[in-house]
């Protein structure tokens, strides 16, 4: 049993050095008692699902969301800089024809073209569905083309292209 508690410390202990904001356990007999290991794994299972402080978790974080790594926001056209791991890019009027793509350009010092990059379509006030059809690291660059898969609409307003990297 005892090695068992101590590989599964192991994990959270590497998992915690990669988990970047993640705040560390209170040391208080809540959690650093033995016998509170199931409501301290808890806790921390909580806390990393983005449950702030009163809800599961053990600290407040923005948003639900929890910290992993910087995060950045910019609003305008092509191209915005925004400086961080991970963030959202709220385009101010991103445009194309039905069924055509437009790219947008997200310049992002911490970028690699080794960077392995995912982008998604947060909130739209746009006419068409805008959808992610590619994503492409440079040196400094995240180039998102959102195509417009409306077969009839025009896509037209702004975009919220959500980005998170791995360098």
């Amino acid at each position: 049993m005892k090695r068992i508690v101590l590989g599964l410390l192991a994990v959270l202990v590497s998992a915690a050095a990669f988990a970047g904001g993640v705040p560390p356990i209170p040391p208080n007999p809540t959690y650093s008692e033995p016998s509170q290991i199931i409501a301290t794994l808890n806790a921390l299972i909580n806390q990393l699902n983005g449950n702030a402080l009163g809800t599961g978790g053990y600290a407040a974080q923005p948003g639900g969301v929890v910290s992993l790594g910087s995060f950045c926001t910019a609003s305008g056209a092509t191209p915005q800089t925004c400086n961080a791991s991970r963030g959202v890019v709220t385009t101010n009027s991103l445009a194309t024809a039905a069924s055509t793509a437009a790219a947008f350009v997200i310049n992002d010092s911490l970028i690699t073209a080794q960077s392995a990059c995912g982008a998604s379509i947060g909130n739209t006030t746009s006419t068409g569905t805008p959808t992610i059809a590619s994503v492409v690291t440079g040196a400094g660059t995240i180039t998102v083309l959102v195509a417009n898969v409306a077969t009839a609409a025009a896509l037209n307003n702004t975009v919220n292209i959500v980005f998170n990297c791995i360098n």
